[in-house]
């Protein structure tokens, strides 16, 4: 059931998107939208137990040169909580959804890009009381997020890009305020469109 409503919140942003994106094509290659895969990593309670499903993203290239470009970015996150541990895995989700400024090198095919936002973090438990009955708890989180990432132009207008997040979130839940709970580190690997 959980699932679900991530499709339907998924469907309503690429509409969203897709009208937004319409509006805007007359601003040729100020605007980029992404699909990526982000993979948790490190020594960390978010790697240790979650799994990334998809994250959208889009880029909205305020200034720009022929070198250097700035702007402004949003990517929406999608995990899901999995641990061998249990027999039966609790329905426990994530979303994540990181606003940022950035800054953009480009150079040939290449474009190199650092971030700099806050990401808020929402993580979702939906607990069985009774048959047939349910409760969905949310615990809400925040923190820094500082990111890096390469873009390769593939062919006018599509690009691969692989991305690197870091977040610093403030203690939430149940969990103890300790480096292994707050520091979450994020890879992306995807493609995406400018327009």
């Amino acid at each position: 059931m959980v699932k679900n409503s991530i499709y339907y919140f998924i469907s309503k942003i690429l509409i969203f998107a897709l009208l937004f994106f319409n509006m805007v094509a007359g601003q040729k290659g100020k605007l980029s939208a992404e699909l990526s895969h982000p993979i948790p990593i490190g020594d960390n309670y978010f790697n240790d137990f979650y799994t990334g499903s998809v994250d959208i993203g889009a880029q909205y290239r305020i200034v720009t040169t022929e070198v250097i470009n700035f702007g402004a970015s949003l990517n929406v996150g999608f995990y899901s909580f999995e641990n061998e541990n249990f027999n039966i895995q609790p329905d426990i989700n994530a979303t994540f959804i990181q606003p940022r400024a950035f800054a953009e090198a480009v150079a040939g095919f290449f474009r190199f890009q650092l971030g700099v936002g806050y990401g808020f973090a929402t993580f979702s438990t939906q607990n069985a009381l009774e048959p047939g009955e349910t409760e969905t708890v949310r615990d809400r989180t925040n923190g820094p997020n500082i990111n890096t990432a390469v873009t390769f132009d593939v062919f006018k207008g599509l690009f691969v890009k692989g991305q690197y997040d870091y977040l610093r979130i403030s203690e939430f839940g149940s969990l103890d305020d300790s480096d292994f709970v707050r520091n979450v580190n994020l890879v992306k690997v995807g493609l995406g469109y400018r327009f």
